[in-house]
């Protein structure tokens, strides 16, 4: 009897136990969950003959399957166009505290909100995803909130705050060894350098992501990083180079990379004058390039209509133009990202999207009043400022390449002084800190003091190669066969040919960047490229004159109208003098 009583009870609590307990998800939901990730598609088939037998489940069944159709649907990348069935989840799983759904539920939640164009809320979901995961675990999806977070930011061109996002989910990639997410990770973070201007910063990331895709084997991977590559060159303007990875680029192209991959080849074949492949390209992208990629090809295509005088489809184009830059304003909401960034305060952020929807649909009013009366006027004045303004945004060009080169040159000198503060700051943690030897916090302080050991190592040396290749050079024979012509008292002063190509060569290793930073700022000819280098020699002006068979005068003119040419403005010879000292 005493034994009776005792598995009676025993069977009690164990029912207690199963009535408290979760009740575990149906076989085909978690089948399903697992082939959202590989097979999209066939999750969504799954999912939706489902549908009817769902009904009869419990309501965390239920809720989990609602869960589970919204992630298919991404991740099959079909567009979210309403927020109707994410919110009763969300605020199901907000309700019941639970920990095992609530990120997940946060981040498709930003997810569809970046659909719908509304990026502030997109951010505040993302950022209460990141913060309901746990703060050791949860990697692999906090990497996909930071991928997601540098997207939003990167379309508000804020690409300092991107590049923060890109790396931080770079760190749990490589603590998950993810080398697939490691080759988007360094796309990403290419084409953020590539906003501040960085373009040597872009081509080590774009080759290392695109050596990584090698070694992986994955074509779809490589593909899209001879793409990136192609944009790259054409904007380096290395033309072979940038065919070269178009052609390979458009082998294979997935549907997520069309648009992006459609977009490079319209650029380089625009650049390098092919009319008609451009404009094909163009037109294949109103089809379903993105509201970006649309807005650049229909302004392109405006203005070849009004170059060729085509007036029957000018008007066509002006209108698509001004609908995607109208719909470009109302996604990008850079302001409102600062403030939600900054004070992550949701009642500020919703006053200030109120603020800016009603300073919106004025601007949206006045743009439709107007524009039918200025599309005539438009027409007819376009050719004329077409040229001023193409001068004008070449001299805006120049002169932002020679705020960035002047800003790498200070920066170059304080990251050697910055480097090592940080590593002394990092070592006085990992000192002061009392934590056990095998943690994370330990593991991460360690990797980031070997990394910046790394990187003073690898400036001492680059600073060591430029020192010892400007002693070859201001040592060399030819330098002092110059310096020996200027000073003769007999007249022979001269440089042929085979010592000009002499010159060239062994300037780049002593000045890295000399000749790329001076063609960036403008395409000297002959006579001012030759004077440019014997400055950057440290010629003296009657030295240059003589060895170019010149009067002084006309050194000092070629100065002054080269500064005038970069900067737009007049100036002493010997501020250009101080231009070509920072090169």
């Amino acid at each position: 009897m005493k034994v009776m009583t005792q598995a009676l009870f025993l069977v009690l609590v164990l029912l207690c136990l199963c009535a408290c307990g979760h009740k575990p998800y149906p076989q085909s939901l978690i089948t399903a969950d697992s082939l959202t990730n590989v097979l999209p598609d066939s999750a969504i088939t799954l999912l939706k003959s489902m549908e009817n037998t769902m009904q009869t489940e419990p309501e965390a069944t239920q809720v989990y399957y609602r869960l589970l159709c919204i992630k298919a649907n991404d991740k099959a990348y079909i567009e979210h166009t309403s927020d109707s069935l994410i919110l009763p989840v969300l605020h199901y799983y907000i309700k019941k505290d639970d920990k095992r759904h609530l990120p997940e539920a946060y981040y498709y939640a930003g997810r569809v909100y970046r659909d719908l164009g509304d990026a502030p809320q997109a951010l505040d979901y993302l950022e209460k995803a990141a913060e309901a995961l746990p703060e050791n675990g949860g990697y692999r999806m906090k990497s996909k909130i930071y991928s997601q977070m540098g997207t939003l930011f990167a379309y508000q061109s804020m690409y300092a705050e991107a590049l923060e996002m890109y790396k931080r989910g770079g760190t749990y990639d490589e603590l998950l060894k993810d080398s697939v997410g490691i080759v988007f990770t360094l796309r990403d973070i290419g084409n953020m350098y590539r906003g501040l201007g960085k373009r040597d910063s872009t081509l080590f990331y774009f080759k290392e992501a695109n050596r990584l895709s090698l070694l992986l084997q994955r074509t779809d991977l490589f593909n899209m990083m001879q793409g990136q590559l192609a944009s790259l060159y054409t904007d380096l303007q290395e033309y072979d180079a940038a065919r070269t990875a178009l052609q390979n680029a458009l082998k294979h192209i997935e549907c997520p990379s069309k648009s992006a991959i459609y977009s490079i080849a319209s650029d380089f074949y625009d650049a390098t004058g092919q009319t008609d492949s451009a404009v094909w390209y163009y037109n294949e992208l109103l089809d379903f390039g993105t509201i970006y990629a649309k807005q650049a090809a229909y302004r392109r295509l405006l203005e070849l209509a009004i170059e060729q005088g085509n007036t029957k489809q000018a008007p066509r184009y002006l209108h698509g133009l001004l609908q995607y830059i109208d719909s470009i304003e109302q996604v990008t909401q850079t302001e409102t990202i600062h403030r939600m960034h900054s004070l992550y305060n949701y009642q500020l952020r919703e006053q200030e999207n109120n603020r800016l929807k009603a300073v919106n649909d004025r601007q949206t009013s006045w743009i439709y009043l107007i524009s039918g009366g200025l599309v005539i006027a438009l027409l007819s004045s376009i050719a004329y400022r077409q040229h001023s303004q193409r001068k004008r945004m070449e001299l805006e060009r120049q002169l932002d390449k020679l705020r960035i080169i002047e800003k790498e040159n200070r920066e170059k000198m304080e990251s050697l002084k910055r480097y090592k503060a940080q590593k002394e700051e990092l070592e006085r943690n990992l000192a002061n800190i009392s934590i056990p030897e095998n943690s994370l916090q330990k593991r991460q302080l360690s990797q980031k003091i070997e990394l910046l050991n790394h990187i003073l190592q690898q400036k001492a040396i680059e600073n060591e190669q430029e020192k010892e290749a400007q002693d070859n050079l201001f040592n060399s024979d030819i330098y002092r066969k110059l310096k020996e012509r200027a000073n003769s008292a007999r007249g022979e002063a001269y440089v042929t040919p085979e010592e000009w190509e002499i010159l060239k060569e062994l300037i780049p290793p002593a000045y890295p960047n000399f000749f790329e930073r001076l063609y960036s700022l403008y395409t000297p000819n002959e006579n001012e490229l030759h004077v440019c280098m014997l400055i950057k020699l440290q010629f003296r002006q009657a030295d240059i004159a003589r060895l170019l068979q010149l009067k002084p005068e006309s050194i000092s003119s070629i100065r002054r109208r080269l500064y005038l040419k970069v900067t737009g403005e007049k100036g002493a010879p010997e501020m250009w003098d101080k231009i070509i000292d920072s090169l």
